[in-house]
């Protein structure tokens, strides 16, 4: 079981990889679709996989899977939702999280606030993050006064 841990872990990355090296975004989404809603805006739904590091953890990282529907405005004015559920790999693979979050900002930035769940801790947990292109750099807060700082590849 560790061993295929490893194995779709490294597999991950490297799809990372290959990603932020430069390739074409398209390979990457998941799933991809656009809505033009005139001049003015644009509906979008990505779905996506990534990897997720929590720096109060260990340093595997957890595997995300989830979708991104965001708004456009002509402007670049950007609103939309983030679903994330994780899966730990540490120690076998199991739930990590499950997280519901909405986005505010620019097409290329957005301010992300979250509720979820932590299936490993058994706590519910509010998330503050900044979305860029291909990264997400925040922190989940608990009930109990603990923050952890994560970092995302997506």
């Amino acid at each position: 079981m560790k061993k295929s841990s490893i194995s779709l872990a490294i597999c991950l990355a490297l799809a990372s990889s290959a990603v932020l090296a430069g390739s074409v975004v398209t390979t990457y989404d998941l799933v991809t679709t656009t809505t033009n809603t005139g001049k003015t805006s644009k509906n979008n739904t990505n779905a996506y996989a990534g990897l997720n590091w929590s720096m109060g953890g260990s340093w595997t990282p957890s595997v995300v899977l989830g979708v991104f529907r965001t708004h456009v405005k002509s402007d670049g004015d950007t609103q939309g939702a983030n679903l994330a559920f994780h899966l730990n790999l540490a120690g076998g693979i199991k739930p990590g999280k499950l997280k519901l979050s909405y986005l505010n900002g620019k097409e290329d930035v957005q301010g992300e606030l979250g509720i979820g769940y932590d299936f490993l801790k058994g706590a519910p947990l509010l998330g503050l993050a900044v979305n860029l292109p291909f990264v997400a750099l925040g922190a989940n807060g608990y009930l109990d006064g603990t923050i952890d700082p994560f970092a995302t590849l997506h």
